[in-house]
C-alpha cells in the first residue's frame, strides 16, 4: 500500500497538467486551448490553436509536440512558420527550432512572391531548401500564369534555385523542358543563364538565342551570348561594361559569324571574283563607349564603330545602331577644363559608308586625326566691362588614298545642273561605283577641277566685346573680332596659304515680359510671356584673301548665308566649291540678322520648392546678306527660320522649318505628340528636306519627305506601340512607299510575373524581323513595360 502511494506520487510529480493556456519554457512562448508538460521525458503537448514563438518564429499548428531536450517539434495540420523574411506550411513538419531546420510535408515555402512547394521540402539552413517534385513561381494569381517544375529543387532564398529536370508550364500546361536550370531569387545582380530568345526573318531564317549574364565584379559584368541562325550560321555575341568611378563607364560589345546567307548575297557576288562566288564570308562588328572623368579636372571619351563590311549596318542595325548614317565614326579625345579655359585633343576617324561595294576599302574617307583645340571663356579684363575670348584650333586632314580627288564636270541631262564628278575608267558615269570595273583615274593634279581632300589648318580667333545695359529690358552688345587661319597642303604650287579678317558685330536686343495667375498667395502657379526682338548687324571690312583652288571659283568664297545650313554635290559645281567644313568659309561680310524670341515659362511650387518650366518657344529669324545684293545673281535674304518647341502635360511639339524664298521650298523637321498620364500617345512627325545650292534649281527627285506615324497603348495586360514611316516623294515613282516600319507587342499575363514581348520591324531594303522573347521576374520584382523611346531604334 505504501509504495503505491509512493509511485503514485511520484507519477504525479512528474507528469502534470498545465493549466493556464500559455506558457514561457526555456524562452519559447507556447500557447494553445490545452497544453500537457512531461517533466522526466521534458516533452510539452499542445493541441488546438496552437502558437509557439521562438527567436523570431512564428509557428501555428492544429496539435504540436515539442521536444524541449533536443529543441525539436513534431506539428500537425495547418503547420505555418513565419519569420521575417519567409513563410513555410504543409500538412506536417519536423523541425529543430533551434538550428532552422527540418522536413516539411506536402507543403511550401515562400518569401514574398517567391514560392516553393512538394510532396517533401528539407529545409537544410536558415534560407536553405531542398524540394522533391517541386513546383516554382513568382506569380501572384491561383493557378499560377507560369511555373516551373522539377524533380528536386535545391533553393537559397536570396540567392538562386537550381531545378533538374526542369519544365516551364503556363497556366500548367508543360511548354519547354531543361536538364538543368538555375533561377536567381533575389534582386540584386548575379551569374546565370538568361531567358531565351527567338527571331525570324528572310535571310537568316529561324534564329534562337540564350544570353548569359556574368556578374564579374561589383564595377564589371558581361552578358554572353550564343545565337544560331538557320540560314547565316553560329554567332557570338559579346557586351562587356564597366564602371570606374561614379561618373566614368564604359560598354563594348561585339560580334562575329561566318555567314551562309551573306555570301549568297547578289550585290555583295557582282563584286566578287568568281572562285569566291557564294562563298561564305566571316563577318564582325565592334562597338565601345567610353566616359572616364579622371583627376585633375581630364575627361577622357573614346567611341569606337566598326564593322566588317557596309552592308552590316543594314542587315544588323540594331548593333551598330547608325544605319542610315553616311559613315560609321570612331573618336577619341581628352579634355582639360577649369574655370577659366578648355583643352582638347580629338581625333575622329570615319568609315564610308557611301559606296556601292559592300567590301569597298575606306582610302576615300577624310579623317580628323588629329584636332587640338585651346579655349578662353569669356573673361573681363581687369575691372573693366570689356570682355575677352580666345580660341586656337589646329586640325590635320587626313586620307588613306590620294591627297585629292581627280574631278571632271558633268551636266545633268535631267535638270541641267552642272556638277564635278570623280574621273573614272566607264566615262562621265556618276553611277561608276555601281559597276564592277570601275576604278577611280589619277592623271595629275589640276587646280582647275580638281578637289583637295587633306591638308592641315591652324586657325586664331580672338574676340572682344563690351556688354552694355542702356535700360532694363534692353541690351546692346558691341563685339569685334580678328580671324586667322593657315593652311598646309600636299599637292598643288601654292602648298601654303593664309586668309586673314577682322569682323565686326553689334547686337540689340530688348525683353518685354508680362506675368499672369494669382499674385496674392505666394505659392500660386504662375505664368510669364517674354518677347524678345534682336537685332544684330555683322561686317567685315577688311580681308586678306588671295584666290586659291581650294576656294573654287571665287575669291574669297563669300558664299551666301543660305549655304550655312545646306550642303549637297550641288555644290562641287557652284562657283564655291567644297572645302573641309564651315570654318573655311565667309558668310557674314555685310549681313543683318532679325530674330523673334516668345517664351512661357511655368512656375510651379512642388512642397517648398519651386520649379520652372519652360512650356513654349517660338522663334524666327532671318537674315539679309548685303554682299549678296551687289552680285549679278543676287540672293540677299537668307531663308527663313521658326523654332517651335510646346511641352505641355497632354500635348508637345517640336518643329523646325526654313523656308527658301528664291527656291520656293521649305525643309522641314517637325513632330506633334498627344499623350495622357497612363503612357498612351499618338505621333505624327514629318521630315522634309531638299537639297538646296545657291544659284542652282532645286531637285526634286532628290527631295526627302518622310512621314512618320507612332501611337502607344498602355493596359494592365496588353502594351502595344508601332511607327510606320513612308516617303512620300512621288517624283520618281508615282507611289507613296513604305520606308521602314516596327510595332511592339507587350502581354503580361494576370499574377504580374511575367510578360511576352513580340517585335517586327523593317528597314528600307532590309530585312522583315520578328523577335519573340520571354521576361520572367524570377525575384519577384515585376519588369517595367517597353517604354515609347524604344520605338526610336527602328527610326532608320
Amino acid at each position: 500500500m505504501f509504495l503505491s502511494l509512493i509511485l503514485s506520487f511520484a507519477t504525479y510529480s512528474a507528469a502534470q497538467s498545465v493549466e493556464t493556456p500559455a506558457a514561457k519554457i526555456q524562452g519559447i512562448l507556447l500557447n494553445a486551448d490545452s497544453m500537457f508538460r512531461d517533466n522526466e521525458k521534458e516533452t510539452v503537448e499542445l493541441e488546438g490553436n496552437v502558437q509557439i514563438v521562438y527567436q523570431g518564429q512564428h509557428i501555428k499548428a492544429d496539435k504540436a509536440t515539442v521536444h524541449l531536450r533536443t529543441h525539436r517539434a513534431e506539428l500537425y495540420g495547418n503547420v505555418e512558420i513565419s519569420d521575417m523574411k519567409n513563410t513555410i506550411a504543409g500538412s506536417h513538419v519536423k523541425l529543430d527550432y533551434e538550428n532552422s531546420t527540418g522536413i516539411i510535408y506536402d507543403g511550401y515555402v515562400s518569401s514574398g512572391p517567391v514560392a516553393f512547394s512538394g510532396s517533401v521540402l528539407e529545409k537544410t539552413g536558415p534560407e536553405e531548401f531542398i524540394v522533391n517534385n517541386a513546383d516554382y513561381t513568382t506569380c501572384t494569381n491561383c493557378p499560377a500564369s507560369w511555373s516551373f517544375s522539377g524533380s528536386t529543387v535545391r533553393a537559397e532564398m536570396g540567392g538562386y534555385a537550381y531545378i533538374k529536370n526542369a519544365i516551364l508550364r503556363i497556366s500548367d500546361v508543360p511548354v519547354f523542358w531543361f536538364p538543368y536550370l538555375v533561377v536567381p531569387l533575389k534582386s540584386d545582380r548575379q551569374s546565370g543563364v538568361l531567358t531565351p530568345g527567338f527571331e525570324l526573318s528572310d535571310k537568316g531564317g529561324f534564329t534562337a538565342y540564350i544570353p548569359y549574364f556574368w556578374a564579374i565584379s561589383r564595377s564589371t559584368d558581361a552578358t554572353i551570348t550564343v545565337k544560331n541562325y538557320e540560314k547565316r550560321g553560329l554567332k557570338g555575341m559579346l557586351e562587356y561594361r564597366y564602371a570606374l568611378n561614379e561618373n566614368s563607364e564604359g560598354t563594348f560589345s561585339s560580334a562575329s559569324l561566318y555567314d551562309r546567307s551573306f555570301g549568297t548575297d547578289e550585290l555583295l557576288n557582282r563584286f566578287r571574283p568568281a572562285s569566291d562566288t557564294n562563298e561564305p564570308l566571316e563577318r564582325w562588328y565592334v562597338k565601345y563607349d567610353h566616359y572616364y572623368d579622371m583627376p585633375g579636372g581630364y575627361i577622357h571619351r573614346s567611341t569606337v564603330n566598326l564593322a566588317s563590311d557596309l552592308q552590316y549596318p543594314k542587315d544588323f542595325p540594331l548593333e551598330t545602331m547608325n544605319y542610315g548614317d553616311s559613315a560609321m565614326e570612331s573618336r577619341m579625345s581628352l579634355t582639360k577644363n577649369t574655370k577659366d579655359t578648355l583643352f582638347m585633343v580629338d581625333t575622329s576617324y570615319y568609315y564610308n559608308l557611301l559606296q556601292s561595294n559592300p567590301l569597298s576599302n575606306n582610302e576615300d574617307a577624310v579623317h580628323r586625326a588629329p584636332e587640338i583645340r585651346w579655349s578662353q571663356v569669356e573673361k573681363n579684363i581687369g575691372d573693366t566691362n570689356f570682355v575677352y575670348t580666345l580660341n586656337l584650333d589646329y586640325v590635320n586632314f587626313a586620307r588613306a588614298g590620294q591627297a585629292f580627288d581627280d574631278m571632271e564636270y558633268y551636266t545633268d541631262p535631267t535638270n541641267g545642273n552642272k556638277v564635278r564628278i570623280i574621273k573614272t575608267s566607264c566615262g562621265q558615269d556618276p553611277n561608276w561605283s555601281d559597276k564592277p570595273g570601275c576604278y577611280k583615274i589619277y592623271d595629275g593634279y589640276d587646280p582647275s577641277t580638281d578637289l583637295i581632300r587633306t591638308g592641315q589648318r591652324l586657325d586664331f580667333l580672338p574676340t572682344l566685346s563690351y556688354p552694355i545695359r542702356v535700360t532694363d529690358g534692353v541690351d546692346v552688345l558691341p563685339r569685334i573680332s580678328y580671324r586667322e587661319t593657315h593652311y598646309n597642303f600636299e599637292v598643288g604650287d601654292e602648298k601654303y596659304f593664309v586668309r586673314r579678317y577682322a569682323r565686326t558685330e553689334l547686337t540689340g536686343r530688348m525683353d518685354f515680359s508680362r506675368i499672369y495667375g494669382d499674385r496674392i498667395d505666394a505659392k500660386a502657379t504662375r505664368l510669364k510671356h517674354e518677347i524678345i526682338p534682336e537685332i544684330s548687324y555683322t561686317n567685315i571690312p577688311w580681308i586678306d584673301q588671295s584666290s586659291h583652288p581650294f576656294y573654287g571659283q571665287g575669291q574669297t568664297n563669300d558664299a551666301p548665308y543660305t549655304s550655312t545650313d545646306s550642303i549637297s554635290d550641288l555644290d562641287l559645281g557652284s562657283d564655291y566649291g567644297l572645302q573641309f567644313d564651315y570654318t573655311d568659309r565667309v558668310y557674314d561680310r555685310n549681313l543683318v540678322t532679325l530674330a523673334l524670341t516668345n517664351k512661357l515659362i511655368r512656375k510651379a511650387w512642388v512642397g517648398d520648392r519651386p520649379e520652372y518650366q519652360q512650356i513654349g518657344y517660338l522663334k524666327l529669324a532671318q537674315s539679309y546678306d548685303g554682299t549678296q545684293n551687289n552680285k549679278s545673281q543676287a540672293e540677299p535674304w537668307s531663308d527663313l527660320s521658326a523654332i517651335l518647341d510646346v511641352r505641355l502635360p497632354r500635348f508637345q511639339t517640336y518643329s523646325i522649318f526654313n523656308y527658301y524664298p528664291y527656291h520656293g521650298v521649305t525643309n522641314a523637321s517637325s513632330r506633334v505628340r498627344v499623350l495622357n498620364d497612363r503612357g498612351q500617345f499618338a505621333q505624327v512627325a514629318l521630315t522634309q528636306q531638299y537639297k538646296i545650292a545657291p544659284g542652282k534649281p532645286v531637285d526634286e527627285s532628290g527631295r526627302t519627305e518622310d512621314w512618320t506615324l507612332s501611337a502607344g497603348f498602355i493596359s494592365r495586360y496588353v502594351n502595344l506601340m508601332g511607327r510606320f514611316v513612308y516617303d512620300a516623294n512621288t517624283q520618281n515613282s508615282g507611289v507613296r512607299n513604305p520606308k521602314s516600319w516596327a510595332y511592339i507587342a507587350q502581354f503580361k499575363p494576370p499574377g504580374d510575373c511575367w510578360m511576352i514581348t513580340f517585335i517586327q520591324d523593317q528597314v528600307t531594303g532590309g530585312d522583315t524581323n520578328l523577335r519573340l522573347n520571354f521576361e520572367f521576374n524570377f525575384d519577384g520584382v515585376a519588369k517595367p513595360p517597353i517604354p515609347p523611346e524604344a520605338l526610336d531604334q527602328f527610326g532608320f
